[in-house]
């Protein structure tokens, strides 16, 4: 097994995707809850915009 040099680039790369995963998966649920959301409005929408 090779062993990793953990040197000051390492880790900021590594927390560099870290914070990278994290931003992305909070966008994912934002989206999905906002999807949801108008899911849930569209029924009552047309009558709206009438």
């Amino acid at each position: 097994m090779k062993t990793m040099e953990i040197t000051p680039m390492a880790v900021a790369e590594y927390n560099g995707a870290v914070a990278k995963e994290k931003v992305l998966k909070a966008v994912k649920n934002a989206l999905k809850s906002t999807f949801k959301f108008l899911l849930f409005i569209s029924p009552v929408y047309p009558q709206v915009s009438k």
